[in-house]
């Protein structure tokens, strides 16, 4: 990795291309044959990842020093609530973690039935994902507090944030292993890249379905291989020697930054501007059941209040990434805002889009429009739209 991108970021490395490679031409077969080929992926993807976590922690339960790693784990530090800047952290990571903002939880979910009992998977789906997370941190730090043992080190001297993490400080403990660590380094690798797969296949297959709906006549099969062409390439810039700078810029302004923007407009649209009565209807037609106070309360007045003032806070003062501590050049950052600017700016851009198009003579009128459900609004099949305006 280089000390400094100031220079440039340098060419790729062609062995961590041809691993990119390998890794898009899974990527590629995972979603070529569209649900059918995901979904029987899927099963392998997602469990196999617990089958390593556990062996892991099994194992590294047993080690020296294993007990007072997960002790540094758990032990809160209460005055880190106080900081707006962890709490924006933890929003965007929990974008991240759960696919929140990126697409992919409304197009897996369009292949749900209609009156799919979506609040009961709202509810696994969440206590999942916070068990898993709970999983492998008590697995990790289980580890890293053997890893801090054998070097006779302060936990915290040995933890590395983002990448390092899971390429230096856990690989770095595994090697340590006096039992079998090359089976053990396997398995973690292999538990990351199945974890890659099915994260990116879920993203990835969001942009598929898009391209596919506005190209209907284009086979899905040459649709996937497009896109999968494009992503390599563009993947290419992370295998250069300047690639972790990259990794973090990328992250910051084109990942995090942009998802918690999207998901703030989302909620303000859907609360306020479609309506939160509207909203209800419509869940109560699709669950037959009406959802509780808790609800209408985290909708209408806790989710966007708390996500606004994080994020005011946040834009009074940004902490910009960094790479081991070290601070991108300010042409970098410039760039950064430019990618985040161009993300963003979509949304402005398909407004003044769709009031161009919309119905009336005046200005207001056409800006009505724009806030009303089109004719179109509803579900696609007839019994269930007569029906729906009906309620």
């Amino acid at each position: 990795m280089k000390d400094d991108i100031s220079d440039g970021i340098g060419l790729p490395d062609w062995r961590l291309a041809l691993c990119l490679l390998s890794f898009y031409i899974v990527l590629f077969f995972t979603l070529a044959w569209g649900i059918k080929s995901s979904g029987k992926v899927a099963y392998f993807t997602a469990l196999f990842p617990y089958v390593v976590l556990i062996t892991l922690l099994v194992r590294g339960a047993t080690l020296p020093g294993a007990m007072d790693g997960i002790l540094y784990f758990i032990t809160p530090q209460w005055e880190k609530l106080l900081d707006p800047n962890v709490w924006y952290a933890a929003v965007t990571q929990a974008f991240f973690s759960l696919s929140v903002g990126f697409g992919a939880l409304i197009t897996l979910a369009s292949h749900n039935a209609f009156s799919h009992n979506a609040y009961r998977d709202a509810w696994i789906i969440s206590l999942t994902d916070t068990f898993t997370s709970l999983l492998a941190g008590f697995t990790i730090f289980a580890i890293l507090g053997n890893l801090s043992h054998e070097l006779d080190a302060n936990i915290e001297d040995v933890v590395r944030g983002g990448g390092g993490l899971a390429f230096v400080s856990y690989p770095d403990a595994i090697a340590k292993f006096t039992w079998a660590p090359q089976v053990f380094a396997v398995l973690f690798f292999l538990m990351l890249f199945t974890l890659g797969v099915g994260s990116v296949a879920a993203t990835v297959g969001s942009v598929i379905a898009i391209v596919s709906h506005h190209l209907p006549a284009a086979s899905h099969v040459y649709v996937t291989l497009g896109i999968c062409v494009t992503g390599f390439l563009l993947g290419l810039i992370y295998v250069t020697p300047g690639g972790q700078w990259m990794v973090a810029l990328v992250d910051y302004f084109g990942g995090g930054f942009i998802a918690y923007v999207l998901v703030l407009l989302e909620v303000v649209s859907v609360s306020y501007i479609y309506g939160l009565k509207n909203f209800l209807a419509d869940l109560r037609f699709m669950l037959k059941r009406d959802l509780g106070v808790y609800w209408r309360f985290c909708w209408l007045f806790f989710i966007p209040v708390t996500l606004v003032a994080i994020f005011l806070h946040h834009l009074a003062d940004p902490v910009m990434p960094t790479v081991a501590g070290k601070p991108l050049p300010d042409l970098a950052y410039a760039c950064g805002w430019i990618l985040t600017g161009v993300a963003v700016g979509v949304v402005p851009v398909c407004f003044v889009h769709t009031l161009y198009h919309a119905p009336g003579h005046t200005f207001l009128q056409r800006l009505r429009g724009v806030f009303r459900p089109a004719d179109t609004w509803g579900p696609l099949h007839t019994k269930q739209r007569t029906a729906w305006r009906k309620k």
